[in-house]
C-alpha cells in the first residue's frame, strides 16, 4: 500500500509540477515576487496531496520567530526534499543557497534562478565570496536568506554537523539567524522514492542574535537544533507507531 501511495503522489507531484511551473512560468521570469507566489501555492498543493494520498500531516510550530517584513538568516535542518518546498508555506521571502545544477533542471531551474542563490559546491573560496555578495544584495532588499548548514541531507538521527558557509553569512550580514528543526526525514527519505505515513513537523526556534565569535555561535546552532531534532523525531515516530 505504501508503494502505491508513493506512487500516486509521484505522479500527483511531477504533473502539476508541470502544470504550474509552466502556466506561471511567462510572468514568473520577470517577477521575482510571482515567482515566489508560484512555489508558495505549489507547496500549498503538495501538502494537500502529502495529506491525501500518503497520509502525511504538515505542521508548522513556531512562526512567530521568523523575521517579520525584514531581512534573516534561516539555518534549517534538511533531511528530506520537502526542506526545500515546503517552507514557502510560511516564509514571506526566502532566498534559498542552492547548488548551481539544480538551474539546469526542466522547470523547476527557472524557478531555482528566480528564488534561489545558486553556488558552485567545487568553487571554493570564489563561492563563498560570490555567495556573500549575493546574500548581502537580498538582505538589503528584505530578503530572508535560507541556508542548509550542513551542506546536504542527513538521516533523521545525525547530530548537527555545520559547516563554514553558515558561519561566513552570520557574521557578515549581521542579522539574526533563526534556526528550524524538523523531521521530514521520516516520511519523505532523502534520496527514497517511498512517502511513508505520519506527521512532518517544522519547527521555527527563537533566534540567534548577531555578533557572536564563530566557535559561539556555531555551538549555540548547534545546542538549538540537536535537541529539537531529537525531539520532533521522536514526536514522529511515535505518530508513526515505531515508539
Amino acid at each position: 500500500m505504501t508503494f502505491i501511495r508513493s506512487l500516486l503522489y509521484a505522479i500527483w507531484f511531477y504533473v502539476l509540477l508541470v502544470v504550474v511551473g509552466l502556466l506561471a512560468m511567462p510572468v514568473s521570469m520577470v517577477s521575482r515576487r510571482f515567482a515566489i507566489g508560484s512555489v508558495r501555492f505549489f507547496a500549498h498543493i503538495q501538502a494537500f496531496g502529502l495529506w491525501l494520498i500518503c497520509g502525511i500531516s504538515t505542521e508548522v510550530r513556531g512562526k512567530e520567530n521568523l523575521p517579520k517584513g525584514g531581512p534573516g538568516l534561516i539555518a534549517m535542518k534538511h533531511q528530506s526534499t520537502y526542506d526545500t518546498i515546503a517552507p514557502f508555506m510560511f516564509m514571506e521571502n526566502p532566498a534559498y543557497i542552492l547548488k548551481k545544477e539544480l538551474l539546469k533542471a526542466p522547470v523547476f531551474g527557472v524557478y531555482a534562478s528566480r528564488v534561489g542563490i545558486p553556488i558552485d559546491r567545487a568553487g571554493g573560496a570564489k563561492t563563498m565570496r560570490l555567495m556573500l555578495a549575493a546574500a548581502k544584495k537580498a538582505t538589503e532588499g528584505g530578503q530572508q536568506i535560507v541556508i542548509f548548514p550542513e551542506g546536504t541531507r542527513q538521516l533523521p538521527d545525525t547530530p548537527a554537523d555545520i559547516k563554514p558557509g553558515i558561519v561566513l553569512l552570520y557574521n557578515e550580514l549581521k542579522v539574526p539567524c533563526v534556526p528550524v528543526a524538523l523531521n521530514t526525514g521520516l516520511c519523505w527519505q532523502g534520496s527514497g522514492f517511498l512517502r511513508r505515513p505520519g506527521k512532518i513537523i517544522f519547527e521555527v526556534l527563537p533566534p540567534i542574535a548577531p555578533g557572536l565569535k564563530r566557535d559561539v555561535f556555531t555551538q549555540t546552532l548547534k545546542d538549538a537544533l540537536d535537541p529539537a531534532t531529537v525531539r520532533l523525531v521522536a514526536e514522529g515516530r511515535a505518530a508513526q507507531g515505531k515508539g
